[in-house]
Order: structure tokens, then sequence, then C-alpha cells
């Protein structure tokens, strides 16, 4: 596949859609899908380049929570990050990466240890039932 080939393909594919499926049938609304189309700030831009690069690993260690148990070996941002938000006293911290690198399970697992740990102090009351579902 020639992803600009591929992309002229789906472009044209889209517009014939528009074009069939939204037939202009006042006076008023003539030419509008066809400036809508061509416009460069209307329906298409582009092109986007996404390079997905492999998210590095952990140490493998995956007991950093123990009543929380981690389904997945962690990757190296989210161990820096269960590092800094772990223990008696966390750090602020911010995790910048890619989509679907588990930045929100960067945060959420330190956020439900310490929530099991603090349970029935005031200001949390915290009950979990772990299901898993494969």
């Amino acid at each position: 596949m020639i992803p600009s080939i591929l992309s002229q393909q789906l472009r044209q594919g889209v517009e014939d859609f528009l074009r069939t499926t939204f037939p202009v049938s006042t006076p008023f609304f003539h030419g509008i899908i066809d400036r809508l189309l061509t416009d460069s700030e209307g329906v298409f831009k582009g092109p986007y380049l996404s390079i997905q690069l492999p998210f590095r690993q952990g140490s493998g260690e995956s007991d950093y929570f123990p009543d929380v148990p981690l389904k997945f070996p962690p990757y190296i941002h989210q161990v820096q990050a269960f590092d800094r938000l772990s223990g008696i006293k966390p750090n602020s911290t911010l995790v910048a990466t890619g989509t679907g690198s588990g930045k929100t399970e960067s945060f959420l697992y330190p956020i439900l240890d310490h929530c099991l740990r603090h349970n029935g102090e005031p200001g949390v009351d915290f009950h979990i039932k772990w299901t898993y579902i494969s």
C-alpha cells in the first residue's frame, strides 16, 4: 500500500459519499458541498503522519502496589511515575508520551493504592471489587 494513493482513494470515497448522501435540493445550497470539499479549511486537513514507535518496557517489576494487582508489565514511563507517585511523600508528576501508552494507568494505580491504604480515614471511603474480564 502506498500511503499517498490510499489517502487519495479515501478522500475520493468520502467526497463521493457526501455528494450522494446529501443532494442539494434548493438554489441557496447549490455548490455548498463542492465548496466545502475543495476549501483547504473545510472537511480535509493534512495529510498527517503518525509514527507508532514501541514504548520501552520497564524493569519487569510489577509489584509496586501489593493490594492493586497490575495485569501488565509497566512501561518505563509508568515505572518512573509509580516511583514518583507512591510512597509517603509523592512528587508532582507530568507524564507526556504517545496515545495508548498508559498515561492514565500511570496515575490511576497510585491513586487506587493510596485510597486502599487510607481507607476509612477522613475523606476516603473506598470500596472495590476486583473483576477481571478476559
